[in-house]
């Protein structure tokens, strides 16, 4: 006679939908506690768990280059939180020049990983689609993206409203009587470069500010393409700018310096991400900060759950908090004589 769901699960300690998964080898569960299931079923003679490859526990993170902190940091944190549910995660730095992000998926296949994070990966790229990571969904492997998702996603995904950091650049400027805000802005091939955009746009729209063309620059996420597009915004006279990163607004910072200009007396600058390199900029920065922790959090609460059987998963999307340095001061007409 076979056990009962609910024997089995209190003598494991899981609850019967944890055994359920695993009596029809589902994903979504950590491996040690699918190793107690298994052992519980196998001492009461239970003999029908269907057989599949035995996942290995671990977790590729798969980011961008490491020269931008923000994917380290997403990193750490999304590794710290999966260690709590026993997965052992391998970083995995993806450059033109080095290994690809397909060639990592690849890898993850053939060694049975449970399944992969995914931190602005190549759907980032406008159009390209979410291919790659569903047939990885399909071999029973979990996939959590993590930002610049282009929803609706088919996949989990977390990701922080970028658009809405815009906007927040956009009010603290106009706060303090800037009216020209130039919007320092990455390659428009991506997904976040489009949202900062729009978020830059919409907010100037709401204040009644010009959101011409000639306030947007186009550029490289680096300190270098920061500085090499903020010259674009200084000769429209923008005297506050935007950054899309931190890294974008260090070199906007470099690029006013060379122009003869002061930050924050001449000219505000925000950047987005809010790491360590927003607090050791000289001025340190004010920047629009992801809230790291909370999207590690939701990361691995998505890993561990069990997959929608129906629709789409709704992107969890989380604000940015605006952290004011000293990078932003009043406008220069505003200041006193």
């Amino acid at each position: 006679m076979r056990p009962k769901l609910y024997e089995v699960a209190t003598i494991a300690g899981v609850s019967e939908a944890t055994v359920s998964r695993v009596i029809n080898g589902k994903p979504g569960v950590a491996e040690r506690t699918r190793r107690q299931v298994l052992d519980v079923l196998s001492e009461l003679g239970y003999r029908d768990v269907p057989s599949r490859p035995h996942r290995t526990g671990v977790v590729g993170i798969l980011t961008p280059e490491l020269d931008n902190p923000i994917f380290p940091l997403l990193a750490q944190s999304i590794e710290a939180r999966l260690a709590r549910h026993d997965y052992v995660s391998m970083i995995c730095p993806t450059t033109a020049e080095t290994i690809n992000e397909q060639d990592y998926l690849d890898q993850l296949v053939s060694s049975n990983a449970s399944g992969a994070v995914v931190i602005n990966g190549r759907y980032a790229n406008i159009g390209l689609g979410y291919e790659p990571y569903l047939r990885l969904t399909r071999r029973s492997m979990r996939i959590v993206l993590v930002n610049a998702v282009d929803p609706p996603a088919p996949l989990p995904s977390v990701t922080v409203d970028i658009a809405a950091g815009a906007a927040m650049g956009v009010s603290h400027l106009a706060s303090l009587g800037h009216q020209l805000i130039g919007c320092l802005v990455g390659p428009r091939r991506y997904t976040t470069a489009r949202d900062f955009t729009d978020g830059w746009r919409t907010a100037m729209m709401d204040h009644g500010l010009d959101a011409g063309d000639s306030l947007v620059s186009e550029t490289l996420f680096t300190i270098e393409g920061g500085q090499a597009g903020t010259a674009r915004l200084l000769e429209a006279g923008a005297t506050g700018i935007v950054a899309a990163s931190d890294l974008m607004a260090i070199g906007a910072v470099r690029a006013a310096r060379m122009w003869g200009s002061a930050v924050p007396d001449d000219v505000s600058i925000v950047g987005f991400d809010g790491t360590y390199l927003a607090t050791v900029a000289d001025p340190p920065l004010t920047t629009a900060r992801q809230p790291v922790d909370q999207l590690a959090a939701a990361v691995a609460t998505l890993f561990v759950a069990p997959p929608e059987l129906d629709g789409r998963p709704t992107p969890q999307v989380f604000a940015p908090e605006l952290v004011v340095g000293a990078s932003t001061a009043v406008a220069p007409s505003r200041q006193p004589i």
